[in-house]
């Protein structure tokens, strides 16, 4: 079969023919709870883990659960291996996993109907960052703000994202080809849309420990920070540390990691040799067995 292959409620079909009812709680309402993991020479990274933390937040959250992680990670390794075949061996996939909390029963006339659990990948888009990794991600501070924990805890990846959507469509306006960076209502900075954030001050590593997913990315780059040997905390960062930032960059799962160049208008130093963001690189590519980065450059447009 030459079309990709989506798995859904236990059922594989063609991607194209894959969706969700106009009355899922998906759609009406944004109720879904949603993972991302990635292949690195077509296969799955950390896999298992992605699959745990979908699973822990649908409890948290109070979300029905009808498939366990053993039954997803097995539907999964499944569509990798399929997938995997259509493509390039230059090219990897992203993996996407979500549950929704079922249906709206007002436009099912009060029928209860099942909750819907989707897995599917794409081919990862790596010469949309390319500019990135060149030339470094230029950032603003919207005034739009990180949804506080009273509403639902953020460590939960959902796809309510109706805000991010919003900071960065002001982040542009105010500045072309940037991205938003948002505080929280406290005003300390929490993260970007797709991406948690790091600010390095004298070759100390810190990222903010408040209004943030619970990012694996994060993890990876605490744990290679860890191997060489860079100080690495989590903790609340105020606006006021940008100004004596020596570095700043990114982590996201499709990506890896990228550089910021500017924050506000305000330079950083990007493509240092014996930088902080260099020496994470390099190691991440030992602990993946690619160069992201690489494959970025390589990527054809």
């Amino acid at each position: 079969m030459s079309e990709p292959l989506a798995w859904i409620n236990g059922l594989l079909q063609p991607f194209s023919q894959t969706g969700l009812p106009v009355w899922d709680l998906g759609v009406v309402a944004g109720a879904a709870v949603t993972e991302m993991a990635r292949t690195y020479h077509h296969r799955p990274f950390r896999l298992d883990q992605h699959i745990d933390r979908l699973t822990n937040s649908l409890s948290a959250l109070g979300f029905p659960q009808r498939w366990s992680s053993e039954e997803l990670a097995t539907a999964a390794r499944e569509i990798i291996r399929n997938n995997a075949a259509l493509i390039s061996k230059n090219q990897d996939l992203g993996i996407v996993l979500f549950s929704t909390a079922g249906s709206n029963p007002t436009y099912l006339a009060g029928l209860a109907d099942q909750l819907t659990t989707v897995i599917h990948t794409f081919v990862l888009p790596f010469q949309l960052w390319r500019s990135g990794l060149q030339h470094g991600v230029r950032l603003r501070i919207p005034n739009v703000r990180q949804i506080p924990e009273d509403c639902f805890p953020v460590e939960h990846k959902v796809r309510n994202r109706l805000h991010w959507w919003l900071a960065d469509q002001q982040a542009a306006r105010l500045e072309p080809g940037s991205k938003a960076l948002l505080l929280d209502h406290a005003g300390f900075i929490t993260e970007t849309s797709t991406s948690c954030f790091f600010l390095v001050h004298d070759g100390k590593i810190s990222t903010p420990d408040r209004g943030t997913l619970k990012s694996l990315s994060s993890e990876v780059v605490e744990e290679l920070a860890a191997v060489l040997q860079i100080p690495f905390f989590r903790r609340q960062i105020s606006v006021d540390e940008l100004s004596s930032a020596d570095e700043a960059f990114l982590s996201s799962t499709p990506v890896g990691l990228l550089p910021v160049s500017h924050i506000n208008g305000r330079p950083f130093e990007i493509s240092q040799p014996t930088s902080v963001f260099s020496r994470l690189a390099a190691k991440w590519e030992t602990l993946t067995g690619l160069n992201p980065a690489q494959q970025i450059l390589d990527a054809e447009t």
